[in-house]
């Protein structure tokens, strides 16, 4: 029911009250120069798993699914699941970093934010071992080794604490535990809602990508990417039927979009193609949104599209 003053109340799925989250912060302090741009990381979730697989012993078979359950969670067992949700992607999420210098020297840090989901808070320990060795490695093609110097994460007073240092053995890391409502509840958001691409978005159709999509083009992807990650992770299906908000959004007016192409790096191999996103914002108004904001919401800390566990297709939302 819409408010005075122009304002709606939105409605929050009780279930996300059962998705539990940890919001970490990884201090990485390079020890040799390197030039990194925002691109170098959207490979960096699958250097993590391969890096991390490199450390699993091959006979021990419950380091094994620990590995495989951060980094590459199996499809579900149950036939129906496996038909309404897409394959599970790892279960964290990497902030793209906002860097101020693209040339990095010894003695530099950056900082990587990091979101945990459900099953992949127990391995946090796991994630941070294989960041360790990648920092023995490189950050880039063997260039800005880095040390882990310390992890803090979000409490529920908004504050950070400081949970792990590097003389710290791994078994000392404990994180914040936080519910998902806790970081989305908000009493009332306008009539005008703005969902800005902050990092270039990959939406493929068709083997094709979308390169100025209508919103109504892009829910679906959104839609997918959240009931997948709380049904993998947090065992919570916080839909039964997707139909009611696929037809719903067709209810919200897209009063503006502005949207441009945005070329990430050259495609390894093929000279002359580049891989990209799109980017800029999509302002929506209607009374649908009262409904489908908790999604909004949601898919701003999950991203949305081809790497977004490295930080591409972020999302922010303003309300």
């Amino acid at each position: 029911m819409a408010t005075e003053n122009n304002f709606l109340i939105p409605k929050w799925p009780v279930e996300l009250q059962r998705v539990d989250v940890v919001k970490a912060r990884f201090i990485l302090d390079f020890v040799s120069p390197c030039v990194v741009k925002p691109a170098d990381f959207l490979s960096l979730g699958r250097v993590l798993r391969v890096v991390g697989r490199q450390f699993v012993d091959s006979y021990d078979f419950a380091a094994i699914q620990q590995w495989k359950t951060l980094f590459q969670p199996a499809l579900s067992d149950d036939p129906v699941a496996r038909r309404k949700f897409q394959k599970p992607a790892p279960a964290f999420v990497v902030t793209m970093p906002i860097m101020q210098q693209e040339l990095f020297d010894a003695g530099d840090r950056l900082e990587l934010e990091v979101l945990f989901l459900g099953t992949g808070i127990p391995l946090i320990h796991d994630f941070l071992r294989s960041l360790i060795h990648v920092g023995h490695l490189g950050l880039v093609v063997g260039e800005g080794l880095f040390e882990v110097n310390e992890v803090l994460s979000k409490a529920s007073d908004h504050s950070e604490d400081l949970v792990w240092r590097q003389s710290d053995p791994l078994e000392l890391l404990t994180c914040n535990v936080l519910p998902l409502d806790w970081l989305l509840q908000k009493d009332h958001i306008t009539n005008d809602v703005v969902v800005k691409y902050v990092t270039p978005t990959r939406l493929m159709v068709n083997g094709k990508p979308l390169r100025k999509p209508r919103f109504s083009q892009v829910f679906p992807f959104m839609l997918r990417r959240v009931t997948s990650m709380l049904y993998a992770h947090c065992g919570v299906e916080v839909l039964d039927d997707p139909t009611y908000l696929l037809e719903l959004i067709n209810d919200l007016h897209e009063v503006e979009s502005r949207l441009h192409w945005h070329d990430w790096r050259p495609l390894a191999g093929r000279k002359g193609l580049v891989v990209g996103g799109f980017m800029g914002e999509t302002k929506l108004q209607g009374q649908a949104l009262e409904e489908v904001y908790w999604l909004f919401a949601v898919a701003s800390l999950l991203g949305i599209g081809k790497a977004a566990t490295s930080g591409a297709g972020q999302i922010a939302i303003c309300a």
